[in-house]
């Protein structure tokens, strides 16, 4: 098939940034292929783990709040070093690792952990996979598809503002290739795996936490901020749905929508959105916030609702915390991996429709079942999202593969 030259000019900023993009991570995997921290407690144990995630969690001793991935990679380290092991940790090593001095090797996916499969029967680590995401044949699925719906609802391809997963061909089935996995998410995250690997028995499903920084007011007057959306996410845009909060607020002038984070890399969905927004006053750009600020707490207490339409997720850390940290009715599609059964609307189709009838069903409720829904979200963030049960969790389900795995030999 042939591209007009108007095709042509309309793909190459797309394909530069690519190229650009896939350079940058290229640089970043060379001077961090040896990159390996041995030793973690400097502890003289026998017995030694190889965590494969995130070096660089170990540099500080208070972790930032930004995302919760160094803090998890932490919590992981701590649980092998309560259970006696020695920890070393990498991230995205290709070669130099000698995989017959460990007993376990645990991470998220890349070649770090891919490497310890090894044709040399002698060489079998137990290996556990630590899903942040979701399910990756499930992920480009729906990317496909939120494409191929934003295409036909306003007529061009915004194919940037989406997530893949970049890198080998193994990582479509990384859950596969792992002795057991430990799953962020809830029922629906953990039925996509089942799907592509009915080894049920291998899959653990934990729960992700919150960071507690604000405390919402027990006075709030939901009549008042019932009509504030709050969108709270980062890079992807269409994959996090933002284009339908944009579109809902524009096409309902009495809902006023508040947008915390996007990614102002996204040129293309900006140069289509700017136009549209442009003086608009029911949409209010707040840009990046810092969740340990007080503009963060102002945002929570100053509107009513928060929406997710995300396709893809492990468990959206943004929703846990904002929940955790204000009470807002969640209107949050199922992929986002947080079940908070009666105190939300869970929406299963992530479209524009099926969005704009949740959002008009939360109007139409009584003030009184509003403010109840979105304190009953918040307690279930706050009882049951806590990094302390996250580690604790994290640790018995170690200690139980372990165990597990020992009478598998």
């Amino acid at each position: 098939m042939k591209l007009s030259f108007s095709e042509i000019k309309r793909l190459l900023p797309i394909a530069k940034r690519r190229v650009a993009a896939t350079i940058v991570q290229w640089v970043q995997r060379m001077l961090s292929d040896e990159k390996i921290i041995r030793n973690v407690y400097k502890t003289d144990s026998p017995r030694r783990v190889l965590l494969c995630h995130l070096p660089e969690a170990f540099a500080n001793k208070v972790q930032p709040k930004h995302h919760s991935n160094l803090t998890e990679c932490c919590v992981i380290a701590r649980c092998f070093h309560r259970l006696g092991y020695c920890v070393d940790c990498t991230s995205r090593a290709k070669t130099g690792i000698d995989y017959s001095g460990y007993d376990i090797v645990m991470g998220i996916n890349g070649n770090a952990f891919f490497n310890s499969i090894s044709p040399d029967a002698s060489v079998r680590p137990l290996r556990i996979f630590y899903s942040v995401g979701a399910e990756t044949c499930f992920n480009y699925r729906m990317t496909a598809l939120r494409n191929r719906d934003f295409y036909n609802r306003h007529g061009r391809w915004l194919l940037a503002s989406n997530r893949y997963m970049p890198g080998d061909a193994r990582n479509y089935y990384e859950a596969n290739f792992a002795d057991a996995v430990i799953c962020l998410g809830d029922e629906y995250v953990l039925g996509k795996f089942i799907e592509e690997d009915s080894r049920i028995d291998k899959f653990k499903l934990l729960p992700a936490f919150y960071f507690p920084v604000a405390k919402p007011d027990e006075k709030k007057d939901f009549s008042l901020c019932r009509r504030n959306i709050l969108w709270f996410g980062s890079s992807g845009m269409l994959h996090k749905g933002l284009d339908i909060a944009i579109d809902f607020a524009l096409s309902h002038p009495q809902f006023t929508l508040h947008v915390c984070g996007g990614s102002r890399q996204e040129s293309d969905f900006w140069h289509y959105y700017q136009p549209k927004i442009k003086g608009v006053s029911n949409i209010v750009m707040h840009g990046f916030v810092d969740i340990e600020s007080k503009r963060f707490a102002s945002i929570l207490e100053m509107c009513g609702i928060l929406l997710n339409p995300s396709i893809s997720e492990g468990c959206a850390v943004s929703v846990l915390n904002v929940l955790g940290n204000g009470a807002l009715l969640p209107i949050c599609s199922s992929a986002t991996g947080v079940d908070f059964g009666d105190a939300g609307i869970r929406v299963e189709e992530v479209s524009y429709e099926a969005f704009e009838q949740a959002l008009l069903l939360a109007d139409a409720m009584p003030v009184e079942e509003f403010a109840q829904k979105a304190w009953d979200a918040h307690r279930y963030v706050h009882d049951n999202c806590s990094l302390e049960q996250f580690e604790e969790r994290m640790c018995g389900f170690i200690q139980d593969i372990i165990g597990e795995n020992k009478n598998k030999e």
